[in-house]
């Protein structure tokens, strides 16, 4: 009996309809995992901005607060628009000698700062954590920012300190006479001039270590540095103290970055005692 040869096994591929049912599949398989995933990787990367947009806007914050404190009492003046702040800074301060030690021993218990006269030189009840450097200035009672009396930014109460001053004594150069003593005979060293600057070109500046005008000017003159970037909000203001309050200013930032919006207020109480 003869044989019957086996038939040839068919081998085919995937058709075209086939071939584009998996592409089909798989994309809308991409898709989906995309959309489960990017909500939460949009998430994190808002944080992220929104987390270092407010870190940026504390750090400015606590610079210009820290500033502030270091303050020379009632030096502080903000600008009609309240678009810029301006201080005195005076990182020390001391006592000065009214009245001879009853036991001489040295310039330093008998060197008294005399008001009738332009002074040249007094000693300190105690010694300052360094001595004050030359070309600083020597504020004495100073109750205002505005005005023409016991005004340091005018210069009535400010004089200059000279070479060869020493944290237990200070000389002045030229010598100086400051109008009115006080009560408690507090003498406060200031170092520069400080002002915060919000400009229409969206920074915050930090314009120092120019000279004292009576007028406040915006801006001063000289360099400035950048605090900030991206400020769409600005208002500083202020408010005097008295014998029985401190002095007050408010500071309202507002920060934008990426589509990312933050504000931020901030208080600071400033002593007033002269």
């Amino acid at each position: 009996m003869a044989r019957r040869a086996p038939k040839a096994r068919l081998s085919r591929g995937l058709s075209l309809i086939e071939m584009v049912t998996v592409i089909v599949v798989l994309a809308v398989l991409g898709l989906v995992t995309a959309a489960i995933l990017r909500q939460p990787i949009e998430a994190s990367a808002d944080v992220q901005r929104r987390a270092q947009l407010a870190d940026n806007a504390d750090q400015v914050m606590a610079r210009m607060a820290r500033d502030l404190r270091l303050a020379l009492p009632n030096s502080i003046r903000a600008s009609p628009d309240g678009r810029a702040i301006e201080l005195l800074l005076a990182p020390s301060a001391g006592r000065y000698r009214a009245v001879a030690a009853s036991v001489a021993a040295g310039p330093e218990t008998t060197d008294t700062l005399d008001f009738s006269t332009a002074d040249t030189s007094f000693a300190l009840m105690a010694p300052l954590t360094e001595a004050p450097l030359a070309g600083q200035w020597a504020v004495v009672y100073n109750l205002s920012a505005e005005g023409d009396q016991a005004n340091a930014w005018a210069g009535d109460n400010r004089a200059t300190v000279g070479a060869g001053s020493t944290p237990t004594r200070v000389v002045l150069a030229p010598g100086f006479r400051f109008p009115f003593a006080s009560p408690s005979q507090r003498v406060y060293f200031v170092s520069q001039a400080v002002q915060y600057r919000c400009g229409a070109d969206g920074l915050l500046h930090r314009h120092a270590a120019y000279a004292p005008t009576a007028a406040m000017q915006v801006p001063p003159p000289g360099s400035a540095s950048v605090m900030a970037e991206g400020v769409n909000l600005c208002v500083f203001s202020t408010l005097a103290g008295d014998a029985s309050r401190q002095g007050l200013a408010t500071l309202q930032l507002g920060l934008s970055r990426e589509g990312e919006t933050l504000s931020l207020l901030r208080s600071v109480h400033l002593p007033n005692q002269p």
